[in-house]
C-alpha cells in the first residue's frame, strides 16, 4: 500500500488525521464565507475548497475514514450546492451544449 501524502502547499502533517482535519477545517470555513457573501461564488474561489477536497481523497486512497467520511461527504455537497448556485457548468460541457444548439438550429431549418 502506498503510503499517504502528508504533504499540502508547503505544510508536512505527522499524521493523516491531523492533514484531514486541518484541510476540512479550512475547506469549511472558505465555503462558510462563501455563503455569508464575504467572498464571491466564483470558480477560483471555490477552486480552493475543491483541491484541498481533491488532495485528501488521493491522500485517503480507496476508502475515506468513517471518522471524516461525514463531513467529507457533506463539504463535497455544499461545493456542488455553491457550482448549482452560480451555474456553472465545466468548459467542455458547456462546448458540447454549444454544438447541440448550433446543430438543433441548422437541423430546424
Amino acid at each position: 500500500m502506498k503510503s499517504p501524502r502528508l504533504k499540502y502547499e508547503q505544510r508536512t502533517f505527522t499524521h493523516i488525521d491531523e492533514m484531514a482535519e486541518t484541510l476540512l477545517h479550512e475547506i469549511n470555513e472558505q465555503l462558510i464565507r462563501i455563503d455569508m457573501g464575504l467572498l464571491p461564488n466564483d470558480v477560483q474561489t471555490r477552486n480552493y475548497a475543491k483541491f484541498r477536497l481533491m488532495h485528501l481523497q488521493r491522500s485517503f486512497g480507496e476508502n475515506v475514514p468513517l471518522s471524516f467520511r461525514s463531513t467529507y461527504n457533506s463539504l463535497w455537497s455544499q461545493l456542488y450546492r455553491l457550482e448549482h448556485q452560480d451555474h456553472y457548468k465545466h468548459p467542455y460541457i458547456q462546448q458540447l451544449l454549444i454544438q447541440l444548439r448550433n446543430n438543433d438550429s441548422s437541423s430546424a431549418k
